[in-house]
């Protein structure tokens, strides 16, 4: 299990989803999705563009998954939001996704605040697009709250020791 994962533990429960697993799934026990099909570089069960999650149903370990709205208890991503251009429009086709009470887990590296290097600099992950950090995230749910009427609390953010990880952690309860 990656060390990032046991800050999280707590609100993986019920059924959920693992977007943009690549090869470091959270659980074999939780459907994955990754946008990428070589087995090589993600280890997912679904193959789809993680941005939208327009899935038809899907039949996983004798359960059917249906991506309809409100139809799961948690979304977790970890090291995948960056990778967007339009995040907020990302994190909504995401949020509309989970049930009332629960929970959008997402793990990110901190490249606003300095542990992470910028999406611009040459040691930089080529895949990222968008430098995110705990205020980018606080300020774009205060932002989709006021223009989209999102219902939120934050239940956790950057509890993960700094000297331990480059990863900022958020875990987000849907009130709506």
């Amino acid at each position: 299990m990656q060390k990032e994962f046991e800050y999280i533990k707590n609100y993986i429960n019920g059924k959920g989803i693992d977007i943009g697993c690549g090869t470091n799934r959270l659980s074999n026990d939780i459907l994955a999705i990754d946008q990428q099909p070589n087995k090589q570089y993600a280890h997912a069960d679904i193959i789809h563009d993680c941005k939208d999650l327009n899935i038809n149903s899907f039949e996983w370990k004798g359960n059917i998954y249906s991506f309809i709205d409100n139809s799961f208890d948690f979304i977790f991503s970890s090291h995948c939001l960056e990778d967007f251009k339009n995040i907020p429009e990302v994190f909504l086709n995401w949020w509309k996704k989970i049930k009332k009470d629960g929970y959008m887990i997402l793990l990110l590296p901190d490249i606003e605040g300095g542990r992470y290097p910028k999406c611009d600099n040459k040691h930089g992950n080529p895949s990222h697009r968008t430098d995110v950090g705990k205020n980018y995230i606080m300020d774009m749910l205060i932002e989709l709250k006021n223009k989209n009427g999102i219902d939120y609390d934050v239940i956790q953010s950057d509890t993960i020791p700094h000297d331990k990880s480059c990863s900022i952690d958020f875990v987000i309860k849907k009130k709506e």
